[in-house]
């Protein structure tokens, strides 16, 4: 499929994997930009491909929502880092 070649090549040009994880929306406007094809359906279609194919590693958030990363060599599973630590901030004001 010739969108899910510009995507990958376009996102490997622009280290898109540095970004970290990321809402659906995000890649929309990304796939969007990259096809100049504005239909809703198809865009999440090929997305979709492309999480399947391992392209992007899904991560359900603590919100019930999903974030993606994308993944540039799907053939290394990574697994999500996930951060749980909760800091606190002191502040003190003299």
């Amino acid at each position: 499929m010739d969108a899910m070649n510009s995507i990958i090549g376009y996102m490997k040009h622009k280290n898109a994997e540095n970004r970290g994880f990321l809402k659906y929306g995000y890649f929309k406007k990304l796939i969007i930009y990259i096809l100049d094809f504005h239909k809703d359906y198809y865009i999440r279609k090929i997305f979709l491909k492309m999480v399947k194919k391992g392209y992007f590693i899904k991560h359900n958030n603590e919100e019930k929502t999903f974030r993606y990363k994308f993944n540039p060599n799907p053939e290394i599973k990574i697994e999500p880092e996930i951060n749980n630590k909760k800091e606190s901030i002191t502040l003190t004001f003299d």
